[in-house]
Order: structure tokens, then C-alpha cells, then sequence
């Protein structure tokens, strides 16, 4: 089964992903994790080899970001789109391991919102010659 949500203007902190990644480890301790890291910022787009890797440049600001690990029937995946969402998917055996990572963001949400960026147009009178 899957379960997704969408936290509208979130950013989660490193630490608080990279803790509960280091759950998903504690719960499927004999399988080996495979993962995917991408990031971009500006015009630049980067994949990583690694999480350290990753998380280094997820402190910094970015535009947006994809995260996956995959733990045999575990997976789970984080986007993050700047100023507009995070978005988390969790795919597992049963839904109480599902859920017992989305309390986790559930509680962090709170204090991950984003104040929205404001755009402050300026109009200018194309008639006027100066």
C-alpha cells in the first residue's frame, strides 16, 4: 500500500529527514538501501552519489529537491518544490509503518512552513516620455 501528502509551503530540516531515514534503516536491518538524491539550484540541476552528499547541499538554498530510498517493500520519497510544497510518499507492507513515519512530519509541519514570497509588481506609464 501507498500513502501520499501534500504540506503546503514546507521545507523539513535535514536533520529531522535524515532522522527518520535512519529509522527506516533500524526497521529493514537486512536489506541493503537503494537511493536516488537530485537537487536543483538556479540553472544548475545535481544528481549525488550519496547522502552526504545530498544533505550538504539541501541546507543550502535550492529551488527544488527529490529524495528516494528504497528498503525491499519499504520506499520512501520526499520532493521539495521552493515556495510551494514538499511533498512525501510512503509505500509499504502494512499501514502502521506508513503511518509511524507520517506522524513524524505531521508533528514537524507546524514549524516547517515557509512564509510565502510576495512579488510586488511595478507598473510604469509606457506613454510617458521622459
Amino acid at each position: 500500500m501507498e500513502k501520499s501528502k501534500l504540506y503546503p509551503q514546507a521545507y523539513f530540516q535535514a536533520d529531522k529527514i535524515e532522522q527518520v531515514l535512519s529509522k527506516l534503516v533500524n526497521a529493514q536491518k537486512n536489506e541493503q538501501p537503494t537511493t536516488f538524491y537530485y537537487l536543483t539550484r538556479g540553472d544548475e540541476s545535481w544528481r549525488f552519489d550519496n547522502e552526504k552528499e545530498y544533505f550538504t547541499e539541501y541546507r543550502k538554498d535550492h529551488d527544488n529537491s527529490f529524495l528516494k530510498r528504497t528498503h525491499g517493500q519499504l520506499i520512501f520519497k520526499i520532493r521539495y518544490a521552493k515556495n510551494n510544497y514538499t511533498d512525501i510518499t510512503v509505500q509499504a507492507a502494512t499501514s502502521h509503518e506508513i503511518d509511524s513515519i507520517f506522524d513524524v512530519f505531521e508533528k514537524l509541519y507546524p514549524g516547517s512552513k515557509q512564509k510565502p514570497t510576495t512579488v510586488t509588481t511595478i507598473y510604469t506609464d509606457t506613454n510617458t516620455i521622459q
